[in-house]
């Protein structure tokens, strides 16, 4: 977008936004109708400095948006910094949060097939997992296992597109590992037979595995 296309935005934004602001009176140099004509441009100034303060907003969610995203698909903050131009460190310090997702992103890119065969394991033996109080609670959870297994498979699958998203596949992975795997080893029962002890001991070991290596203390 040009220069001129942005102030065009901007203006509009602050024309639509009229606000009210303290007369400071007559001035001695005042010609004809000046105070009024002095006011109107204040009103005016008000509402553009409030526009900039939206606009600027606005960029900041967008870039953090776009800087999520951008490590999500497996950039790192040295890359973020060779966008920049700037250190690593002024990355890490303006947007936090991403040293947590490049750690899950890192870890989920090396165990997409780990993460589907052991939760594909753990919903084929639900039935021998299912605990005698909070039945309903497990069956819904391992309903969410069955589908994000669906659909995680369907998103790697070699020709899986998605332009208008292409960050989502890797969190619903992650969503599938961090909140619905969580879940349904949480809400098992005992295992009463040998094979799903097996399919939960497997799944709560990914899942360790999982919060060793996104810690900050693990990375």
């Amino acid at each position: 977008m040009a220069g001129d296309d942005v102030d065009r935005l901007v203006r509009q934004l602050a024309d639509a936004t009229p606000v009210e602001v303290l007369d400071p009176g007559p001035k001695a140099s005042d010609v004809g109708d000046e105070q009024e004509r002095r006011l109107r441009a204040l009103s005016r100034f008000r509402a553009a400095l409030d526009a900039e303060e939206r606009v600027a907003e606005a960029a900041m969610r967008q870039t953090a948006e776009a800087a999520e995203e951008s490590v999500w698909l497996g950039a790192s903050l040295a890359d973020l910094s060779a966008v920049t131009g700037r250190t690593r460190q002024a990355a890490r310090k303006r947007w936090p949060e991403l040293g947590d997702i490049y750690r899950r992103r890192k870890w989920l890119g090396n165990h997409v097939e780990d993460i589907t065969y052991m939760a594909g394991l753990l919903a084929s033996h639900a039935d021998d997992l299912a605990p005698r109080r909070g039945r309903g609670t497990f069956t819904e959870l391992v309903r969410r296992l069955r589908e994000g297994i669906e659909r995680c498979e369907a998103d790697f699958a070699d020709r899986a597109q998605d332009d208008e998203s292409p960050a989502a596949r890797w969190r619903a992975l992650d969503d599938l590992v961090n909140v619905t795997l969580r879940g349904v080893i949480e809400a098992a029962g005992e295992p009463r037979t040998p094979e799903a002890g097996f399919a939960l001991h497997g799944a709560t070991g990914v899942l360790g595995y999982y919060d060793h290596a996104t810690s900050a203390e693990g990375a």
